[in-house]
């Protein structure tokens, strides 16, 4: 075996035990929340030795955001592959949100755990643990804009502030999940994206009525 042919297979065995790990710590993180979760779960879960996962990682928190940060790009880039087979730009946002809320389902005790636990866009910016993070999420927002901005330019949708609808679209989505997350409701994902894509669509406003503003 040559030395580059050696040196390759140590990096193919070193991404595939990363991945294992951080796949036993997100199991652990949807299980015990991350105050509950620890290096020692996390070895058991992988089943190997404690001192074999700090080979990879300095601490728990490089751990953990690492984790957090292979789950949000696998999320997003099956969302990404999921919405490239639909043709029109609402065909796009409808398939969007039912991929969304269907991967948030079929992970829901981690994204549960995620969101309401720890929030790692709640630091600032420029601190090590957000930035990379922030990244990852505005990437997804702006991935959402091309979308909404396709829809513009062929003239489906209105002129408008493309980027905070996305952000708007965004977080409806979010909470939707949460909704379901919590147990709130038993609606099907395509009901529930129907919902949203009406409510982003058409508001709540009834339009054959005539509005005016409350007297004080």
């Amino acid at each position: 075996m040559t030395k580059s042919s050696a040196t390759r297979k140590e990096d193919v065995l070193r991404e595939f035990r990363i991945r294992e790990i951080l796949d036993a710590t997100c199991r652990v993180v949807a299980r015990n929340g991350f105050q509950g979760a620890t290096v020692e779960r996390v070895a058991e879960e992988a089943e190997i030795a404690k001192g074999t996962v700090y080979l990879y990682f300095q601490n728990k928190d490089e751990l953990f955001t690492a984790a957090v940060e292979q789950g949000i790009q696998s999320f997003t880039s099956q969302v990404r592959e999921q919405v490239a087979e639909a043709l029109t730009p609402i065909e796009k946002l409808q398939r969007l949100i039912e991929v969304s809320l269907e991967l948030s389902d079929t992970h829901r005790d981690f994204f549960k755990t995620l969101l309401l636990e720890r929030n790692f866009l709640a630091a600032s910016p420029n601190h090590p643990e957000a930035a990379h993070m922030l990244d990852l999420y505005l990437a997804h927002i702006r991935f959402m804009e091309e979308i909404i901005q396709d829809g513009v330019r062929v003239g489906i949708f209105r002129a408008h502030n493309v980027e905070a609808s996305a952000f708007a679209l965004n977080e409806a989505i979010r909470g939707c999940f949460q909704q379901r997350a919590l147990g709130l409701t038993a609606r099907p994902v395509t009901e529930d994206a129907s919902i949203l894509l009406d409510l982003f669509f058409n508001g709540v406003l009834n339009q054959h009525q005539n509005h005016k503003e409350p007297v004080s």
